[in-house]
């Protein structure tokens, strides 16, 4: 169940989190690409949420279905991350799009939708309990892009679907593929410069990852 409430409603735009000691602020556009990617199975629970997790620093935004994966990787030193080190929120959450909002602020069982400082609107959700699957080990540590005159091939719903959200966060809308042979996974990246909220960030280059496998053709 969602409510709306106004500037005009509050004290300030903070008051409803007054007797909240754990409040986690998030650039909404990263959630709502995440949330394209979750998994539609019911029998898949984790795989259905968006993975929120804080390590040495950095905050680490996943999502997968099992056939590919989203993650983004953006520093934790400004924007205050305080929940736990590691959430799981249902990507139902974010999957309607939210006009003009640009952050979230998320509690341990409260989202709400911001423009600046305005709220937009707020949402009450149940944390998906379990231990998200480590993504860590499925990404490469390094590229050669050299595959010897061998051929590769993808699913083409998993591409478009991801150009489908570069288009709307990228000024140059192009892709860019890394992989190291035709049957692991490759890596599609496109940068994030359209309505950037780390511009703050000196020297950070937010970067959007799409871990993807190849199809195996068969003889």
């Amino acid at each position: 169940m969602s409510t709306t409430t106004t500037a005009n409603q509050i004290s300030s735009p903070y008051a409803i989190y007054e007797n909240e000691t754990k409040i986690a602020t998030i650039p909404y556009e990263v959630l709502r690409v995440a949330s394209q990617f979750v998994s539609k199975d019911y029998s898949k629970q984790l795989l259905m949420g968006v993975h929120l997790k804080v390590e040495n620093e950095e905050i680490t935004i996943a999502s997968t279905d099992g056939h590919r994966l989203f993650y983004f990787k953006f520093p934790n030193n400004e924007l205050g991350f305080k929940l736990n080190k590691n959430i799981i929120i249902p990507g139902s959450v974010f999957k309607s799009q939210i006009k003009q909002a640009t952050k979230v602020l998320i509690t341990d069982n409260l989202i709400t939708f911001m423009n600046e400082e305005i709220f937009l609107s707020s949402v009450h959700y149940q944390q998906i309990p379990g231990t998200y699957p480590n993504i860590e080990q499925l990404i490469p540590d390094s590229f050669t892009n050299n595959f010897e005159g061998k051929e590769f091939s993808f699913n083409c719903d998993y591409i478009g679907q991801f150009c489908n959200q570069v288009k709307k966060l990228s000024s140059n809308k192009s892709i860019t593929f890394n992989g190291n042979k035709s049957t692991a996974p490759f890596v599609i990246t496109a940068k994030w410069d359209i309505k950037n909220p780390f511009e703050s960030l000196e020297g950070f280059n937010p970067i959007l990852n799409y871990l993807i496998m190849p199809i195996i053709k068969r003889d």
